[in-house]
């Protein structure tokens, strides 16, 4: 669809200047694009290791705590296995002093439950051992693991910083031309461009030949035959891009070259 023409910029302005501006302002879009997705995987990549610094921070909490706590119901059966031990010694010593049958049999079962329960606190203990040896080592690794990311988080962050001031002063100064390209456009052209820009980042598209070369799909022929005469712009009704018509490049062939050069000779000779 053709756009209302704007009569009071339009005789200021030719719809070849306004071409230049729309080609203009895509390519400042497209940087401006490009660069914004460069701060983003900066940020992106900084957030990202600061998570897994909280993450890997986290888990050593847990983890300390299990230890601790393990650590704590081992030195208790510890102690309960010490006390076992002077029980056994009792028992034995009453086994020593029994008068009769009955107080024999008493104390040897007594003396079989206590060491039944010295084996079951002996087992308790090396299980804990080895659950404490293997937290210790988890709890080593994840500290050096911490230790080198939050290195690398201080280092990044510091790059970053520069790098993201770099980018964001490009930014600002593509952003300033940007300005001063869309003051040359029609306000009409201008929200038409920023219209399809929400949906296609790069908004127009040229034809040489009935082709739109944003979409690669044919325009209809009446389109094409208005759009010759250079006075408005169209929208592909494809792919609803701005669309202009650019006239094919000439470009001399390669006999007439060849020509030319043999012309250039024989005058020389």
């Amino acid at each position: 669809m053709p756009f209302p023409r704007q009569k009071e910029q339009s005789i200021h302005v030719s719809i070849r200047d306004q071409i230049a501006s729309l080609e203009e302002l895509a390519t400042i879009d497209v940087d401006v694009r490009r660069l914004e997705e460069q701060i983003g995987k900066q940020l992106g990549s900084l957030e990202g290791m600061r998570s897994e610094v909280k993450e890997l921070e986290t888990r050593l909490k847990a983890d300390r705590e299990t230890f601790a706590q393990m650590e704590k119901t081992r030195s208790e059966l510890s102690v309960e296995l010490r006390q076992m031990s002077q029980q056994i010694e009792r028992s034995r010593e009453k086994l020593g002093r029994s008068r009769n049958e009955r107080e024999t049999n008493a104390a040897q079962r007594e003396i079989e439950e206590l060491r039944k329960l010295h084996r079951d606190r002996e087992e308790e203990i090396e299980r804990l051992s080895s659950a404490t040896d293997s937290a210790k080592k988890s709890i080593e690794a994840t500290e050096t693991k911490l230790r080198g990311i939050v290195e690398q988080v201080e280092g990044t962050s510091e790059g970053t910083t520069r790098q993201l001031g770099d980018l964001e002063s490009q930014r600002a100064a593509r952003l300033a031309v940007r300005d001063g390209v869309v003051k040359k456009l029609p306000v009409v052209l201008y929200r038409r461009y920023e219209s399809i820009r929400t949906k296609r980042p790069y908004a127009i598209a040229a034809t040489h030949d009935g082709t739109c070369l944003g979409c690669h799909m044919t325009i209809p022929p009446m389109m094409f035959q208005k759009m010759l005469r250079q006075s408005e712009f169209e929208q592909c009704p494809h792919c609803r891009r701005i669309l202009y018509y650019v006239p094919t490049p000439v470009r001399a062939a390669e006999g007439d070259a060849d020509s030319g050069q043999g012309s250039s000779t024989s005058s020389r000779a």
